[in-house]
């Protein structure tokens, strides 16, 4: 076998790479892979990664789990269904390759909670994709 590729890494360079390329332009600069403390809402926020063996024997792949956390703060719940969805459009069904891995994204799912948080205008959800990784 030769050295393992970190399909980790590459998952959440590809799943931030996908968001600011396909989403609207006004929600391109939300996506962040990390917060600085004190970030105000709107934002995407690259969330909890898990990975999966996915290969046979003697051969790298991984299924790859990527939360994306959506962070709206306005008066109605709606605009963040709406992000929401445009996140999902954004990651179904590409595939790219970054450093020596290629990403196959799906859509796995999403949800978002019912109510506000106890300002009564910020709406938080979250998107699940799912990535196939393998050496290119």
């Amino acid at each position: 076998m030769t050295q393992l590729l970190d399909l980790m890494t590459g998952a959440q360079d590809a799943v931030v790479q996908l968001l600011r390329a396909q989403l609207p332009a006004d929600q391109r600069g939300m996506v962040r892979h990390s917060l600085k403390q004190g970030a105000q809402p709107p934002f995407h926020l690259i969330g909890d990664i898990a990975s999966a063996d996915a290969g046979g024997k003697d051969e790298q792949a991984e299924d790859i789990e990527v939360d994306v956390h959506t962070v709206y703060r306005g008066a109605d719940r709606r605009e963040l269904l709406a992000m929401l969805h445009q996140v999902r459009v954004a990651v179904t069904d590409r595939r790219l390759v970054i450093d020596g891995a290629l990403f196959r994204t799906t859509w796995a799912g999403a949800s978002a909670g019912s109510a506000s948080t106890t300002d009564g205008v910020t709406y938080a959800g979250v998107t699940t994709i799912t990535l196939t990784a393998e050496p290119a």
